[in-house]
């Protein structure tokens, strides 16, 4: 079966042929043979079932259907260039729709806070945020750019390192006062609040002085995906959980929340702006993340690439 890039392939030859008059012009012109060409006409005419061009020993001279056809793809060809001609000298300019997806805790706060930053900078560009804390296919879902906590190896997809999130340990007033904990190995005996997938039946600390790492298998009795919801549960007194500073700030410094262990840390998390592999991608994708480290750049705890 003939494919679209075939038959773009033989049209194009066929003009060559139609415009300088013979084969072998048209080879010259395209940059390949004589042969090559020929056969091309021979594949288009099997194609469209008709006969294009015919040669005699001193005449080289289209058909009608070759005329008519010339016409029509002559057509096509110059609304080709102008459209290549647009879209080289615009492929630069931040435009047209852009569909980014990141988790609801974000979305809520520092996305938000770039995306009405990226308007105000590109008004050409119109922007759908779609918030959801689990996995994304970016393909099969339309996505131009996913904003995604934690690594992943996938050859398929561009992945542009924005930072690492630190992250700490807090629990409600009420309960640290319920509970001692003066080490890691204190947090077994305690209840914790799982965030899929980043605490789940174990937590990875590392010092805040030393930089080592400890491992503490622990108890999640109550787990979610959301970061908000997870951090809800932790102001509730549910348990001991992890909380990034910049959504934790606040409480600390209204003491509505206390910071437990503060000599460690949970191992920070990378986050990626993650969009479909490829040598060209659309500005407003790098306009966009160029403009959310930024933001980010301004949070406490973050550190940038």
């Amino acid at each position: 079966m003939t494919s679209k890039l075939d038959r773009l392939q033989l049209i194009t030859t066929f003009l060559a042929v139609a415009e300088a008059g013979n084969l072998t012009a048209a080879a010259r012109a395209l940059g390949t043979t004589q042969p090559t060409v020929s056969r091309r006409l021979r594949d288009l005419e099997h194609l469209l079932g008709a006969r294009l061009a015919a040669r005699t020993t001193h005449r080289f001279y289209l058909t009608g259907e070759g005329e008519e056809l010339q016409r029509r793809a002559g057509a096509w060809a110059d609304a080709w260039s102008e459209w290549e001609h647009v879209l080289k000298s615009t492929a630069g300019l931040p435009r047209g729709k852009l569909t980014i997806a990141g988790p609801q805790g974000y979305g809520h706060a520092f996305l938000m806070d770039a995306v009405v930053r990226f308007r105000a900078a590109y008004p050409d560009v119109d922007v759908e945020l779609r918030l959801t804390d689990r996995p994304i296919d970016i393909i099969g879902q339309g996505i131009d750019c996913w904003i995604r906590v934690g690594g992943s190896a996938d050859d398929s997809l561009h992945v542009r390192r924005i930072g690492t999130m630190r992250r700490i340990l807090v629990a409600s007033r009420d309960f640290a006062k319920r509970h001692v904990i003066d080490r890691p190995e204190d947090l077994k005996e305690v209840p914790v609040v799982g965030l899929i997938p980043h605490i789940q039946n174990k937590l990875v600390l590392v010092s805040v002085t030393s930089k080592t790492r400890k491992v503490v298998a622990v108890r999640t009795p109550v787990t979610t995906d959301g970061l908000l919801a997870s951090y809800r549960a932790v102001s509730e007194g549910l348990g001991v959980g992890g909380s990034a500073l910049w959504l934790a700030g606040g409480d600390l410094a209204r003491n509505r929340i206390k910071r437990v262990l503060p000599e460690w840390e949970l191992l920070p998390v990378p986050i990626e702006a993650v969009s479909v592999a490829g040598r060209y991608r659309p500005a407003r994708i790098n306009a966009f993340v160029d403009v959310l480290c930024e933001v980010m750049g301004q949070l406490k705890g973050f550190e940038a690439a």
